[in-house]
Formats: C-alpha cells, structure tokens, sequence
C-alpha cells in the first residue's frame, strides 16, 4: 500500500515539475517590425511654389497617411547630396527619397552600401538594371505637354509657337517632340519654336529668350522653367501684343492673370503614398510612371483660362481621351523631331 502511494506521489511531483517547466521556458518574441523613418532633399526652397513646393506638401502628406517621421533638407546642391543622405543614413533614415533627377547620381554611388535602406528616384524612362533597393518614378513629362501642345494650338492667332527650356535634357525633347504631335494630329499649321536658356531659375535669361520669341511674332509660349517663370511673366505682360503662357508643376495664374492659359499640374503625393504604402509592406523596390488622368499625379489645370468656351470644351476631351488611352501621345526622348 505504501509503495502504491508513494508511486502516485512520484508522479503528482513529475507532472508538477514538467508544468513548471514548461511555464518558466523563456517564450519566443514575435518578429519586430522595422521601423521606417523618411527623409527627402530638394534642390531648392520649399518655398518656390513650385518643383520644391510640391515636394515638400507630398512629403507631409506621406507622413500623415502613414504616421512616419520625415526630415528633409532644402537647397541641397549636387556634390553635397551624396553627404547628406549619409548623415540621414546614420540617422536612422530608411526611406531616401530624392526629389531631382540631378541626385540620382549619388544615390546610385552609394545604394549598394545602404541594403537596409530604400531609395526613391525620378527618371524619365525605366532603367535597364534596376536595383532591389530602389524605387522609380517615371515622371512622365511628355503626356501633359501633348495637351498644352493642344491648347497652344487651338489659341494662337499668329500660328507660332514659343517653348521656354532650361537645359536640353531627354525630358525636354520629349516634351517639345509631345507639343509637335498635338499640333500635327490637330492639323494645324502652326509653328513651333524652342529655346533653352540653359538655367531653369534664370529669370533674366528666360525673359530675354521670351522676348526674342515675342519678337518673332510668336504669341503663346510654353514654359518648361522653374524660377526663370518669373522673368516670363514681365515679358509678356509688357508685350506690345497679347501673349499667353502655360506653365507646369502649379497653378501660376495669380503673376500674370491677363496672359495664362493652364498648367501642367502635379501631385507627387499620390505615386509617394503608393510606393511607401508597398515599402512597409515588405517591396523594396520597383517602377512606377506617374499616370495622368483626374485624381493622378499630373493633370491639366481647368476651366483653361483666357480662351472661349468652344476650346474650353475641346481641350477638355482631348484631356479626356489621352487618360483613356484613346489618343496615344508618342514618347521619344532621344531626339527633337523635325
């Protein structure tokens, strides 16, 4: 009897001490998620109600959405950025994105050190080797000039028109090359003329070149330049002659109301909140082009100003019909057609 009782009493102690065993085993934490931290540098003021401007506005948007810390530094000049995405680097920045295709050069040179972080490029056309920790954005300059070509066309009374570029560069090309088409598939006669001033925020230089073109009888000029819009707008509002202008990045009617037409507008809030939404979730990189259409990252500015209603309304479904697909807007980025 005693032995049966002591057996029962063994294995009362055996299962109390595999119990506790198992209670005290040290249990395994769940995976941690990185945490993301964004930076972004700009190439100029946050403040040019502009390129820089909207940057800036995206960048708070991205941080919003999705409850991220963000820095960012202004005026960054090109041998300094490799620099300054370091010191983010160090940080604990894992998210670079670099507003200006000027930075793309250092953000390649050192990419392959930084694995962990991503980085976030805008181009003009998809590499050839993309790498894993890169996200592209095509910004799709071309399509929007396709429909300023448009408006151009449908509101010259001269039957010339003027192109304003800073530095010859494929984007510009395609730009100029988008214009040509919209004025061919219009069957129009109109000429167009172009010039790089060969700085994008030279506004004496872009007067100069507005004033030359004005000269030439040309009567709507298309402004591919940032700051230099500033030299633009005195030109034509001293012409002896109405002159219209268009502009891109945002709206720039309030400097010359009696002269603007549209701009090309752009919203870098909706590709950014796209590609960060697929960083966190574990896609480290990839290619996007920034689509143009209501509600996208570009769009033309309505109501078009200054002009009649009757190329309000064809403007409007020629924008229409390159968002559906229906006009196809060539993209040639190489050279300028004749």
């Amino acid at each position: 009897m005693k032995s049966k009782i002591l057996v029962a009493l063994l294995l009362i102690a055996l299962v109390g001490l595999g119990v506790f065993t198992y209670s005290c085993a040290p249990k395994e934490k769940p995976e941690e998620k990185p945490k993301f931290k964004m930076a972004a540098i700009f190439p100029g003021s946050i403040q040019d109600a502009d390129y820089n401007t909207i940057g800036f506005v995206a960048l708070q948007d991205v941080g919003k959405e999705y409850d991220l810390e963000t820095a960012y530094s202004e005026k960054v000049a090109v041998p300094d950025a490799e620099r300054v995405m370091k010191e983010y680097i160090n940080e604990g920045y894992n998210i670079i994105w670099v507003h200006g295709a000027q930075f793309n050069g250092a953000a390649n040179k050192i990419g392959d050190d930084y694995p962990d972080v991503t980085f976030i490029l805008e181009v003009d056309a998809k590499p050839d080797n993309m790498k894993p920790n890169f996200w592209y954005m095509d910004r799709n300059f071309y399509t929007g000039f396709y429909v300023l070509g448009a408006v151009a066309a449908l509101k010259t009374q001269t039957g010339k028109i003027g192109y304003i570029g800073g530095l010859e560069l494929p984007f510009t090309h395609g730009e100029i090359n988008a214009v040509k088409q919209a004025i061919r598939d219009l069957g129009s006669n109109a000429e167009l003329q172009y010039i790089y001033v060969g700085d994008f925020n030279d506004p004496v230089k872009t007067r100069q070149a507005a004033e030359g073109l004005i000269s030439k009888g040309v009567d709507v000029i298309l402004s591919s330049v940032n700051l230099g819009n500033y030299g633009l707008y005195n030109a034509v509002k001293e012409a002896d002659r109405p002159v219209f202008i268009t502009t891109k990045y945002t709206d720039k009617k309030v400097h010359a109301p009696d002269n603007y037409l549209t701009s090309d507008l752009f919203d870098f809030s909706v590709p950014l909140k796209d590609i960060v939404g697929k960083i966190l979730n574990g896609e480290k990189g990839g290619f996007i082009e920034l689509k143009y259409g209501k509600g996208q990252a570009r769009y033309t500015q309505f109501p078009i100003s200054n002009v009649t209603e009757e190329i309000n309304a064809k403007v409007q479904q020629i924008a229409d019909d390159v968002e559906s697909g229906k006009i196809k807007v060539i993209k040639n980025l190489e050279t300028i057609e004749p």
